[in-house]
């Protein structure tokens, strides 16, 4: 038989390519500083985190999508929360105003005293 468009050779079992999810990975040290992580060969797809109890700051080393090799320091953040210069400045004005009150006071009962 002799089909016009047959091709003998053509494979007609052909399956979908599948998408391979790459879980990200990481690895853990104790260093002193970011630089004890430089000796570490870095893998694609993998975190290497540096923790430095001292200094409280954890490092991060990675390789980006463009295939550099990046760090990153994360640092501990406490609580306290800065004032800015209007909450400043509103804080000082009442301080100046608890120190005239008390000075009246202080005035009304010396003269109550002495009349």
């Amino acid at each position: 038989m002799n089909y016009p468009y047959f091709n003998p050779y053509q494979r007609t079992d052909f399956q979908p390519i599948q998408n391979m999810n790459i879980q990200p990975q990481a690895s853990c040290y104790f260093v002193k500083s970011p630089n004890d992580l430089n000796g570490i060969n870095v893998m694609p797809n993998t975190f290497y985190l540096g923790i430095n109890t001292d200094a409280n700051e954890i490092y991060l080393r990675r390789m980006n999508n463009d295939g550099l090799v990046d760090i990153k320091t994360y640092s501990l953040h406490s609580e306290k929360k800065e004032k800015n210069d209007f909450q400043a400045l509103l804080d000082r004005l009442d301080s100046i105003e608890k120190k005239l009150s008390k000075g009246i006071d202080n005035e009304q009962s010396i003269r109550t005293d002495n009349e």
